[in-house]
């Protein structure tokens, strides 16, 4: 039943209702019919009865005299006049009967002779000696009128009419019946599928639209369309093509804060990389300046010589871990552990300025099943928005494991906790809605980004208040064989 009930829903209006209308309108035809019908069988009956009274009432009359004298000639004159005056009665035979049931006379002697009795299927209609019986099949009608004279029944009259001309008549007003009921049933089924069909149509529009919508393309309708629509469809236009413009304008904005907030991200990264690399630039000039002046002493040399390799190496893997962050890959490569150490060295100026300790705990295997790149561009996001929310001397903490079935990474700090914009921002990007309200994307902006970016690895990135201050932002990405791997984001 209720996967009838199902299917039914899927049913489209254009069809559902002109089906519905032709049903009823067949139920209509079938209780007009029923009620014509019976009212016209109602209205024979009572004309047979009217004509087969007063036809009997005739008819005994006149054979009175004969059955008192049980004159058969005279019997049969009668009988024989009985047929041209009442030919409107449509009388296949008359019988008179004597109360012994012999024949005293017949309109047709011939099938039933003088003094013979009547067939066992004759017998059948006299009850009685009165009444009318009717057969419909083979359209015949028997009258049976007893005679009687001072109180003594003398004898029976019998006769059988022809009525195929009144079930003639009804079966023409039921075949009448049939053929306008048909031809009402199906004007009103196609003038319903016409006319849903035309009601629908708005509908019809506005689906596409919002097809479209969702392909990316916000297209509003066009102007000629809403012209020509009726009151109630143009003004179900104007309201479609007034939301297709306010979210063209909310996207166009968003995609404007996005790019500031790529651009921001990316000022503090270079500022963060200038000062990592610069400080150490002013040991390296010092110590080229030690081996020009001490060049010659053995010892010198070598500790100016450690120490401007260990300078060279940190400027090398603070630029190695950028170049790996954000530069574009024709390949995709596999997540390893190293990719988020390198992350230290990209947020060392933010944790250096406040005096932030780091909590460090990486326990991923070697490699890992998942793109590397958005990973390492979602954790550095959360990092880098934790040494932001943390206070001077504060703690942020890192945690990454792996099973065989799931990626765990998480970023937590002492701040003052996850605001609303944030979270926010995190749940709309997470189901692939839309951006928060644009007062609030100053704050969430880079979270929406990133919880956007686990949704198209196939995870989810949520936010959770810690009981002792701060905030707590989990990801989690599935590393079964069908997932790991970008997508498209609705």
């Amino acid at each position: 039943m209720r996967q009838v009930h199902l299917i039914a829903k899927r049913i489209p209006l254009t069809i559902k209702v002109p089906v519905m209308v032709v049903a009823l309108t067949m139920l209509m035809a079938i209780v007009i019919s029923q009620i014509v019908l019976q009212r016209l069988v109602k209205e024979q009956a009572t004309a047979l009865d009217s004509l087969s009274s007063a036809f009997m009432d005739g008819l005994t009359t006149a054979v009175t005299p004969g059955l008192l004298t049980r004159d058969a000639w005279e019997t049969f004159d009668v009988l024989d006049r009985a047929r041209e005056q009442y030919e409107a009665v449509h009388a296949v035979f008359n019988i008179v009967l004597l109360p012994s049931g012999e024949v005293l006379a017949a309109s047709d002697p011939v099938q039933f002779p003088l003094g013979t009795h009547l067939p066992d299927d004759l017998k059948a209609h006299v009850v009685d000696g009165a009444g009318v019986t009717i057969d419909e099949e083979q359209g015949r009608a028997w009258l049976a009128r007893k005679v009687v004279q001072e109180g003594f029944e003398i004898g029976t009259v019998f006769s059988e009419m022809d009525i195929s001309s009144l079930l003639a008549v009804r079966h023409e007003v039921l075949l009448t019946l049939l053929l306008v009921n048909g031809a009402v049933t199906v004007l009103f089924g196609v003038a319903g599928y016409l006319l849903v069909r035309r009601m629908v149509a708005p509908l019809s529009v506005i689906r596409e639209g919002l097809g479209q919508a969702a392909d990316g393309r916000l297209d509003p309708i066009d102007a000629h369309q809403i012209e020509i629509a009726s009151r109630e469809h143009a003004g179900l236009y104007r309201q479609f093509n007034a939301m297709i413009r306010a979210q063209a304008e909310r996207e166009a904005i968003t995609a404007e804060l996005a790019n500031q907030e790529k651009l921001a991200m990316l000022g503090r990264l270079a500022s963060s990389m200038a000062h990592e690399v610069n400080n150490p630039l002013g040991g390296l000039m010092n110590a080229v300046d030690t081996l020009e002046t001490h060049g010659d002493d053995l010892s010198a040399r070598n500790r100016t010589i450690d120490l401007l390799r260990r300078g060279l190496r940190g400027i090398q893997q603070v630029v190695r871990a950028a170049l790996v962050t954000y530069k574009s890959e024709r390949h995709s490569r596999q997540l390893a552990s190293a990719d988020l150490q390198d992350l230290r060295f990209l947020i060392q100026h933010d944790t250096g300025v406040k005096n932030i300790q780091l909590d460090w705990q990486n326990d991923l295997p070697d490699t890992l099943p998942i793109e590397a790149s958005p990973v390492r561009q979602i954790v550095l996001n959360l990092l880098l928005n934790a040494c932001q929310a943390s206070p001077v001397g504060g703690t942020v903490t890192l945690r990454a494991a792996a099973s065989a079935e799931l990626l765990t990474i998480s970023v937590a700090d002492q701040g003052p906790g996850l605001p609303i914009a944030a979270s926010e921002a995190i749940a709309s990007g997470s189901s692939g809605d839309a951006a928060p309200e644009i007062s609030s994307l100053a704050r969430g902006l880079g979270l929406w980004t990133a919880a956007r970016l686990a949704r198209r690895l196939g995870g989810q990135l949520i936010g959770l208040p810690v009981p002792r201050g701060g905030a707590l932002l989990s990801l989690t990405i599935s590393l079964k064989s069908d997932q790991g791997g970008l997508r498209a984001v609705a």
